[in-house]
């Protein structure tokens, strides 16, 4: 791997180990979520279930007003056939 995959992946696992949880509740509650939310986005933050968005730049922007740069959120879009 090149020093650039090499500091891709580093961060991909720290991003990943730091958002454990709210990958956890968006898979508990993702199939609750698809009737009313199919295709929109959801923004989970810390403890924190930020709502629902019709498109991913609202979700970042309400993510951003939320939980500021510093503090990482998810933001996941809803589909019947996600893992």
């Amino acid at each position: 791997m090149s020093y650039l995959q090499d500091n891709a992946e580093m961060l991909r696992r720290r991003m990943a180990s730091q958002l454990s949880e709210e990958l956890a509740f968006f898979h508990d509650h993702q199939h609750e979520w698809v009737a009313g939310h199919h295709g929109e986005f959801v923004v989970i933050g810390k403890q924190t279930f930020g709502g629902f968005y019709k498109t991913y730049p609202e979700a970042l922007r309400a993510g951003t007003r939320m939980f500021g740069l510093i503090k990482p959120f998810l933001i996941e879009e809803i589909r019947a056939n996600a893992n």
